[in-house]
């Protein structure tokens, strides 16, 4: 029989697990304790929370630890015992030393850096008297003496903890071989569990475990030696120089100065009927222009916007910075443009140097709030949002099993009619932001598809058609109640879509791709039945709804209004190592690792390349700089 062996194997797996997340909620006590002085009494409870909301990233950690003990058991099977002992207390060892003299790396770091410690640990480690200097207003000394305590202590109760299941372990022979090892891998699989911190579609990131907007309590949640190796991994993606340094750093910045003056104020404020009105952000997941009648796409796919566009102002030339959702929010939440082969979002700390609109609306009186139906640390999304100054958040957890009646979550109807019920109690003037989802792919829709058949472009004017109808609905009944009068919607897409296939078309351009379509509407608008012309991108919404608000966009340096007056405006967007740049007399299509066209227009030109060149060196160089 193949029990007693398998079990004292699962035996060493569980008492391991315990252990470290034991060890884990008490270093986090440590931690707290520690840098206490430096939560604000206002915060106080929100950093006991932490303990809480960090068990899980918590457990993740226990678990990988003791996927390295499963690792020795599986491998070791029919091997002497002593050689299985040696293995696991040189396992025990080792990683009792790396979380132990990490954790209180962090806590010595803490005070001087304001952050966990993550990557830049290791250049830290690189230069020598620079980590002296980081660390010489800390207390070295006294970190020296608990870590000369702690780490043989933590070494001891570890063993003692595992020693009488260890001490049982015997070599297997002979038949029994193959069912105890078999038995040892399927209890190992389990730890995949608690190792990516759920069942949920998002792995575990930093977003999970953020829950407050005190920074302290966020960060209090993660555990250090986790986000210390999820930072080394992310940060060996990133590049380290400028790949897209065409031009003379001067050259590119007058280029870049030229095509982004400074803003002037109040531009679009002429356009409101009320000073600071409530502002309801929808943003469209993967709405294309390609199925809007009025920009030239399908005219029986979105209807209800159709019908809504005559109601406001169309700006019937907007191109979408990225071409994924972490880009498009980004773009349209920070004005910051997409880079190739990077989405800013998944990087915590760059993404919390951008400027946000909720964090810019808040400091002007405004109560601000997010809506999502998927899970919020898609993309680290809620860590993001978190930062940019949102005072409450709805995701996945705020609706009930029967409201998650899709892959990614709560279906867009449940969302919009959920947005409306609240925000008729929500303090004025508000911000709120809605992101859809049931456009994206796998194109579920919770009602009879309109278009008959099941193949990807069809599926996907479908799903159109359903959030079509869910905003139109949420529309109409919004345009009915007292606050309608004073409000400002917008209506944007993340990001375009190579979806749905032109019929008759063999090859899209990227340019027609990127186009999506922009309405502002509500009772708070002046004007009726206005079509905008001028050429921009999503970077220009937060710019152009500042200026409108008479809000100055400080720190939104890659957009600019477009109600300016004095040209007909451009867009530019990065797309795989190159960009395209487009105005009214063209466009071009860029690969600049190639240093080679691959698509123009007939009245592109020479500038059109100068330009799209100084803009991705100019924005790559600030993403680096973050």
């Amino acid at each position: 029989m193949a029990g007693p062996a398998w079990r004292t194997r699962t035996s060493i797996l569980l008492r391991t697990l315990l252990f470290w997340l034991v060890w884990f909620t008490l270093a986090r006590a440590l931690f707290v304790a520690w840098h206490w002085q430096l939560v604000p009494a206002s915060e106080q409870g929100q950093v006991t929370a932490s303990f809480l909301h960090g068990a899980r990233m918590d457990l993740s950690a226990a678990a990988y630890l003791t996927a390295l003990h499963w690792l020795v058991l599986s491998l070791t099977v029919a091997a002497p015992a002593a050689v299985t002992r040696w293995l696991l207390a040189a396992v025990t060892t080792l990683s009792t030393a790396f979380v132990t003299i990490i954790t209180l790396s962090d806590i010595g770091t803490f005070g001087a850096w304001r952050h966990r410690i993550d990557a830049s640990l290791w250049t830290f480690l690189g230069s020598p008297r620079e980590a002296y200097a980081s660390a010489s207003s800390t207390a070295v000394g006294p970190l020296a003496w608990l870590l000369a305590m702690l780490l043989p202590l933590t070494l001891w109760l570890h063993l003692r903890v595992t020693r009488g299941a260890v001490r049982r372990l015997a070599p297997v022979r002979g038949l029994r071989v193959v069912p105890v090892t078999l038995g040892v891998i399927v209890t190992g699989l389990l730890l995949v569990l608690p190792i990516r911190g759920g069942w949920q579609w998002t792995p575990l990131n930093e977003s999970t475990v953020a829950f407050s907007h005190s920074e302290i309590a966020n960060m209090a949640a993660q555990n250090a030696g986790w986000t210390l190796l999820s930072t080394t991994i992310a940060d060996s993606k990133v590049p380290t120089t400028n790949p897209y340094a065409a031009l003379p750093e001067a050259d590119a910045r007058w280029v870049v100065d030229s095509l982004y003056p400074p803003p002037v104020a109040g531009m679009g404020t002429a356009l409101l009927r009320v000073p600071r009105p409530n502002v309801i952000l929808i943003v469209w997941e993967s709405f294309t222009a390609k199925v809007v009648g009025r920009l030239g796409g399908r005219a029986d796919v979105t209807p209800q916007f159709d019908r809504w566009s005559h109601a406001g102002i169309l700006f019937d030339s907007v191109f979408a910075s990225g071409d994924r959702s972490a880009q498009g929010l980004v773009s349209i939440l920070s004005g910051f443009p997409s880079v190739p082969n990077e989405a800013i979002m998944t990087r915590p700390q760059k993404a919390a140097a951008l400027p946000q609109l909720g964090r810019t609306l808040r400091g002007a009186g405004y109560r601000t709030s997010y809506y999502y139906g998927g899970e919020l640390a898609f993309a680290n999304m809620k860590a993001y949002l978190l930062h940019g100054g949102f005072d409450r958040l709805t995701g996945i957890d705020a609706f009930t099993a029967q409201e998650r009646n899709s892959k990614w979550g709560a279906h867009d109807h449940v969302v919009l009619g959920r947005a409306l019920r609240e925000l008729a109690s929500e303090p004025r003037p508000f911000f709120s932001t809605v992101f859809t989802l049931s456009s994206h792919e796998p194109f579920e829709t919770p009602v009879p598809p309109v278009f008959p058949g099941d193949d990807e472009s069809t599926q996907f004017r479908n799903a159109h058609h359903y959030t079509d109808a869910s905003v139109g609905a949420f529309l109409d009944s919004a345009s009915r109640r007292p606050w309608w009068d004073s409000t400002l919607v917008v209506l944007i897409a993340d990001h375009g879509s190579p979806l749905p296939q032109q019929p008759g078309a063999e090859q899209e351009s990227l340019v027609a791709r990127h186009h999506i379509p922009m309405l502002w509407l509500g009772g708070a608008l002046r004007v009726r039945d206005t079509v905008v012309h001028r050429i921009g991108s999503s970077v220009d919404l937060a710019p152009t709804l500042l200026g409108a608000l008479g809000v100055a966009p400080v720190g939104f340096r890659w957009g600019q209004s477009l109600f300016r007056p004095g040209d007909d405006g451009f867009a530019w967007f990065s797309h795989g190592d190159g960009f395209s740049y487009v105005d009214r007399r063209g466009w071009v299509v860029y690969d600049e690792r190639a240093r080679r066209m691959t698509d123009r227009s007939p009245r592109s030109a020479a500038v059109h390349q100068r330009n799209g060149s100084a803009l991705l060196q100019a924005s790559f160089a600030d993403y680096l700089t973050r």
